[in-house]
């Protein structure tokens, strides 16, 4: 089962309740250009209302990730550069938000290079399995750019203002060592294991309670936003709203039956 909509800069199928979202331009480095941006805005709205979606796991074909934006159209604009970022990013933008928004989980497995615009990709997930291999380049500022798709809100999140300011402004290249320590991705896996791993940990995700994970997924999403008595309040009312979800009643009834639990994201 696939989406409703067809779509030719990446491939999406759902099996068990996971989404597979596969980067499919791989003779072009899988850019994020205009196709992309729309079809993924379009994928992603769909994905995060259908009940069926209960874990994503977004990765890509070919020897890298993502070489980030699509230098090679955008230098073909000239004067109508401005305009054409302005409708990219108004795509890509709401698709990036609904992936922050969603009760999914979503788990991405990058490998290669991880460039540019495809930092705010990877850095919009939840949990970033990465290949001990691969490279994460803040390039934007190497162009003359400055960065889009809220990865200033998303990187800093995960590797704090100094770190992150410091990383877009001399347009680092990190190692996966280096983006394991400093908590930009999640995990380093050896290269030939880095989509078995990003898959294991989304179809374990897939069968939890999924909307526990919506919960705390929005919860952290606004740490930032909120004084710490509110941020006490808001969490109070969250989890007393789940503890009434099918999920949270039988995830107590299992563990007092000393049994491993049933969810059915409900």
């Amino acid at each position: 089962m696939g989406l409703g909509i067809a779509t030719k800069s990446f491939q999406c199928t759902i099996e068990d309740e996971l989404a597979h979202i596969v980067l499919d331009q791989s003779t072009r480095g899988n850019p994020i250009d205009g196709d992309f941006c729309r079809e993924f805005a379009l994928g992603i709205a769909e994905l995060s209302e259908r009940a069926d979606v209960r874990a994503v796991l977004l990765s890509a074909r070919g020897r890298l990730f993502s070489v980030g934006g699509d230098l090679m159209s955008l230098v073909k604009q000239s004067d109508a550069l401005p305009g054409t970022i302005k409708a990219w990013t108004a795509d890509i933008h709401v698709a990036i938000a609904r992936m922050v928004r969603m009760r999914a989980p979503v788990v991405a497995a990058v490998h290669g290079n991880v460039a540019g615009g495809s930092v705010s990709l990877m850095a919009a997930a939840d949990l970033i399995v990465m290949a001990e291999s691969a490279k994460i380049s803040a390039a934007f500022s190497r162009i003359g750019f400055s960065p889009d798709s809220g990865s200033t809100t998303t990187v800093t999140r995960r590797i704090g203002v100094a770190r992150a300011r410091r990383f877009f402004l001399l347009g680092e290249t990190l190692d996966a060592a280096t983006a394991l320590s400093l908590g930009l991705v999640d995990f380093v896996v050896p290269d030939g294991a880095v989509r078995a791993e990003a898959a294991r940990i989304a179809t374990e995700l897939a069968a939890g309670p999924t909307e526990a994970f919506g919960a705390i997924k929005r919860l952290f999403s606004q740490t930032n936003d909120r004084s710490f008595e509110s941020q006490l309040e808001e969490e109070a009312q969250t989890l007393a709203a789940i503890s009434r979800t099918a999920d949270a009643q039988e995830g107590v009834r299992a563990f007092v039956e000393k049994r491993k639990p049933m969810f059915s994201g409900k």
